[in-house]
């Protein structure tokens, strides 16, 4: 885990920003920062994850919200599960400067140690029954071999703990979050929160700040 960034990666993180925020194209900023700085490939995913325009990273800040008595809540899930699976495993987790918990990302839909990934699951959904005034929808990439399976499970669960909400399998969460009406959404992908009208809630980071009190490195410079 990372437990603060270095001086090093935190200017390459002001130049990183600077170009972005000017509108230099991403791809030839990460590389041109990355090179000039020599970071690695996980502190350049971090950079590539965690860093934004300024008036993007204000936006999503201004969205950010949590779960309220009544609300329909659209959930991304394996976005979600692999954050929290992640941590668990000891991979470098962080905020990002629009204030959302991200990871590298490198693992992102791969289940290499069920048993904790089942132990994502059963915190994942101690937050959900605790939030028991709102009704859930859990959405699954459908390519996922497991995915038929799982939203089986989880909706079996959900029954089991009186949680109002069921899993779904669909060809692509990100249109389903974007598109239902909802009035909320968990994710930290950029691509459907620039899309949303509505609040996104960070579960992971409320979860994991619940169960384990980390201290995220953040790159809110």
């Amino acid at each position: 885990m990372i437990s603060q960034f270095s001086d090093n990666f935190l200017h390459a993180a002001k130049e990183y920003l600077w170009l972005l925020s000017r509108g230099y194209p991403q791809k030839s900023s990460l590389k041109l920062v990355g090179d000039k700085f020599m970071l690695t490939r996980d502190m350049r995913q971090v950079l590539y994850r965690g860093i934004s325009s300024e008036a993007q990273a204000a936006a999503r800040r201004d969205m950010i919200g949590s779960v309220k008595p009544g609300d329909v809540v659209l959930i991304d899930a394996y976005n979600v599960l692999f954050t929290i699976n992640n941590y668990l495993l000891g991979k470098p987790l962080f905020i990002s400067n629009d204030g959302l918990l991200r990871d590298a990302g490198e693992s992102r839909g791969r289940i290499i140690n069920k048993p904790v990934f089942n132990r994502a699951i059963g915190l994942f959904l101690d937050v959900l029954k605790e939030w028991d005034k709102a009704s859930y929808i859990l959405y699954l990439d459908e390519p996922v071999s497991f995915s038929g399976r799982l939203s089986i499970e989880l909706s079996k669960d959900m029954v089991q703990m009186d949680i109002d909400g069921e899993a779904l399998t669909v060809q692509s969460p990100d249109y389903m979050l974007k598109h239902e009406s909802s009035d909320a959404i968990c994710t930290s992908d950029t691509v459907i929160i620039d899309h949303y009208q509505g609040r996104v809630v960070d579960l992971p980071r409320y979860l994991l700040v619940k169960f384990f009190q980390p201290n995220f490195p953040s790159v809110i410079l």
